[in-house]
């Protein structure tokens, strides 16, 4: 009797773990079972009221910097709060279109940098970001788009989770990437097969229109100390423009022919400065240089600009996309 008791309490006690275990999971990652419903407003970092003739679709950086989760959550406060940030240090860039960016979960920060090949970085992002991502254009695309021409804009994660996505579309949609003005996967290396891949040119001119544009930003230290930057691939295989002359080779761009820079120093609000930054581009490292007086944050590499790569080009960027819209209104089929 007494042992049948004693079954009896452990068996208890068994499937109460079991049931506060799941339960305690099931809590702190509730968001992680249930796709992001995208017809609500607030899981929008911008919309917009269409009033114009072309769309951007965004997905912004990284925003996510826990240490002890993977993945945040869809209504994460400090995601959403760095996401907003971004959105209004970057925003101006965009005010020749549409504006759509979505929010969407992301991984942490640690655990991207802790990874150790792209193929491991597209695996996590799969899981969940991608499925937000996809989820998030679907729903525009259904319900916003209205048969507007598009311009695919991201910078770090999200330009890797961008890149996954536009793979997705053209299973999908076959017909709408031969009609997209320009794809702007900014802080991630476009090697020639992802070009193949996608069945796009990458760009080779200021206003050439249905192509890819594509840069990571360095100091002179990052050369000098061969820094490893996670954000490039170590070899010829990547393809990087200049975002002030739009040349492909190593034709030097000094500050007098940037329209401007918008820079944030550390946590302040970003601040116009003029004539900031010069350009040149290094084929070797596949990256572009600069001798703009900016420093490298933690956790970031010598020389590594990574943070930079809007601001210090900010206003050649937004001029860029009012050319490449241009170009596409004046000859639609262009590069098609």
């Amino acid at each position: 009797m007494r042992l049948k008791y004693i079954k009896t309490i452990t068996i208890i006690a068994i499937v109460y773990l079991i049931i506060f275990g799941y339960l305690k999971f099931k809590k702190k990652n509730i968001n992680f079972f249930i796709s992001t419903d995208y017809s609500k407003k607030i899981n929008w970092l911008n919309l917009s009221s269409g009033e114009k003739d072309v769309d951007v679709f965004f997905l912004y950086p990284t925003c996510y910097f826990d240490k002890n989760q993977k993945f945040c959550s869809i209504d994460d406060k400090n995601m959403r709060s760095e996401a907003i940030k971004i959105k209004k240090a970057h925003s101006k860039i965009f005010d020749s279109a549409n504006f759509y960016a979505p929010f969407y979960r992301q991984l942490s920060l640690d655990f991207i940098l802790k990874l150790n090949s792209s193929s491991e970085i597209f695996r996590e992002i799969e899981k969940i970001s991608l499925i937000d991502a996809e989820n998030a254009f679907e729903y525009y695309l259904k319900n916003y788009n209205n048969k507007k021409s598009i311009i695919f804009v991201s910078h770090s994660q999200g330009s890797i989770v961008m890149s996954r996505l536009l793979l997705k579309i053209k299973k999908k949609y076959p017909k709408l990437l031969k009609h997209v003005i320009a794809i702007y996967l900014i802080g991630y290396p476009v090697t020639q097969e992802y070009c193949n891949q996608l069945g796009l040119l990458y760009a080779s001119k200021k206003n050439d229109i249905g192509v890819i544009v594509s840069w990571n930003t360095e100091s002179p230290e990052a050369s000098i100390k061969n820094s490893t930057n996670p954000f490039i691939f170590q070899n010829d295989s990547a393809i990087v423009i200049n975002p002030i002359n739009w040349k492909r080779d190593e034709t030097y761009s000094s500050e007098k022919e940037n329209l401007g820079s918008y820079v944030r120093f550390g946590n302040k609000p970003p601040v116009f400065k003029s004539q900031f930054a010069d350009a040149k581009l290094n084929l070797e490292r596949n990256v572009v240089v600069t001798n703009a007086n900016v420093k490298v944050e933690s956790p970031w590499p010598a020389g590594v600009l990574h943070r930079y790569d809007f601001d210090l080009f900010y206003y050649n960027f937004k001029q860029n996309i009012r050319d490449r819209i241009e170009a596409y209104k004046n000859n639609k089929d262009a590069n098609y």
